[in-house]
């Protein structure tokens, strides 16, 4: 097959609107303005030209570090008009942004602000003031874009997809589960630079004609619910973290007309705690759905669905178009109900980590992922996260998830919030060890962690009860929003 237009992501996300009837409809808002499909096709074209006037060539990388908004999109955009790979980066941590930059070589980085050593440095209004250029020919199996791991097993790792990968990921969970159409509004608390922001808040959305509304501000939970009114956002997504701030927050400040605009809320890129679900639910009547999925896959791959109501705590089914085993390292399967670490093939698998070829061989099976998550079957084919094999231990023989001692710890009143992770005692046995943060008004002290000890040894088991109790101001967090447990255990 030769190189074709047709098979740029600019043409997947922009121009097949146009023949669908959407030009005019909006496709991204951010507080200053918005943008038709008609204007970002036009932006995205000024883009690319800039870019390329800048002596950006095909395959070259193009790095992205602005905050969320029309010029995010416009650089993304025009990146892929251009022929060129985009990579999605942390505006606001420097460190980050050289390591990625040194790692991935670009030919520009997009940025409103400072001079990366070595790097042609493009700014928002260079790209919008350059001529406009046609789409660049691609073959569709040809790199489109990089996105950065989190972080969370080491140094974050640039996952390779090419221009069609994104297809696969809005023609079945953004359509079946998700039901996402043109005059959706979505809006993603986790930002585009990560994997769970670049797929529910930019690709799935355009690539469904419906609209991304993107802020550039801290999404505190203040700033989110005014955004929600003001937008009239009707799908909203998040990390289990964020999801439960929003509760607390609604707790102390009752809104019943808080999310009335939104029919569906989306939980991502952690275990959601059954106590966090509930806690929503309570203050706003609307039940969470949750998904997990990967940057490696570019997609969701298993979710539970609006209309199918799953075990409290379960991830439901695989999405449509992916297949999954639960399997040994070796790929060999376990024994029903057993935990097996998570294999997946999907047409829009990664072909492996950028330069990190060793890793890559520790990922990539044939038409298989080997993945970190560890998941077990229960009955009806529903499955359970238990979190990532690193994360995970035995206490006198038996396996302790800390997603699962997580979610006994949430459900108690003191705690706002909770990690656990393995960390040996005294004598070298390694033992469950919980860090929390206490909810407004709490007491800590010895008698808060012999009670947090006993309500997780009633709730679970005695063997997953924790050793220690930490009260901190704050867990750590990666920049996706997700729980740090590696810093927990090295600290």
């Amino acid at each position: 097959m030769r190189a074709r237009a047709a098979d740029n992501l600019a043409t997947l996300l922009v121009e097949r609107q146009a023949e669908a009837g959407l030009d005019d409809a909006g496709a991204v808002v951010d507080e200053s303005g918005s943008w038709t499909f008609a204007e970002l096709s036009a932006a995205a074209a000024r883009a690319g030209g800039a870019l390329r006037a800048a002596g950006v060539g095909r395959g070259d990388r193009v790095v992205v570090a602005l905050r969320d908004g029309r010029a995010w999109a416009q650089a993304f955009l025009g990146a892929a008009w251009a022929g060129a790979v985009a990579v999605p980066a942390d505006p606001s941590t420097p460190e980050r942004l050289e390591g990625l930059v040194d790692d991935c070589e670009p030919a520009a980085v997009v940025l409103a602000e400072g001079e990366p050593a070595g790097v042609r440095a493009v700014r928002p209004d260079e790209l919008d003031a350059g001529t406009p250029v046609p789409i660049a020919p691609v073959h569709v199996d040809d790199l489109a874009y990089l996105i950065y791991s989190s972080g969370s097993t080491g140094r974050p790792k640039g996952v390779m997809h090419a221009h069609g990968d994104m297809r696969v990921g809005i023609d079945t969970y953004a359509r079946e589960v998700l039901g996402l159409a043109p005059g959706d509004r979505c809006h993603s608390m986790a930002r585009l630079f990560t994997s769970l922001g670049f797929g529910n808040g930019f690709f799935r959305v355009l690539g469904r004609g419906a609209t991304a509304v993107m802020s550039g501000v801290l999404p505190t939970p203040r700033a989110v619910l005014g955004t929600v009114a003001r937008e009239q956002v009707s799908v909203l997504s998040a990390v289990p973290t964020f999801w439960s701030q929003l509760a607390r927050y609604l707790e102390r400040h009752p809104d019943p007309d808080a999310l009335a605009t939104v029919r569906l809320a989306v939980s991502s890129g952690d275990s959601l705690p059954v106590a966090v679900a509930e806690r929503l639910r309570a203050v706003t009547g609307i039940a969470l759905i949750e998904g997990l999925g990967c940057s490696e896959c570019s997609n969701i791959v298993i979710s539970t669905r609006p209309d199918e109501p799953a075990p409290p705590g379960t991830l439901g089914r695989p999405v449509a178009g992916v297949e999954i085993r639960l399997a040994d390292d070796e790929g060999h399967p376990v024994a029903p109900g057993e935990p097996g670490r998570l294999w997946i093939r999907s047409d829009s698998n990664t072909t492996g980590y950028w330069r990190r070829a060793a890793e890559t061989r520790e990922l990539v099976f044939g038409p298989w992922l080997r993945m970190g998550d560890v998941l077990a079957e229960e009955e009806g084919g529903v499955l359970r996260h238990l979190g990532r094999a690193d994360d995970l231990f035995k206490v006198d023989a038996r396996w302790v998830s800390p997603a699962r001692v997580e979610g006994a710890l949430l459900s108690h009143p003191a705690v706002a919030e909770a990690a656990v992770v393995g960390r040996p005692d005294d004598e070298g046995l390694v033992r469950p060890a919980a860090y929390v943060v206490l909810a407004p008004g709490a007491a800590g002290g010895d008698g808060l962690a012999a009670d947090l000890r006993r309500h997780v040894a009633r709730a679970l088991a005695p063997h997953m009860a924790p050793r220690t109790v930490t009260v901190l101001g704050e867990l750590p967090r990666l920049p996706s929003g997700k729980l740090d447990r590696r810093s927990l255990r090295e600290g």
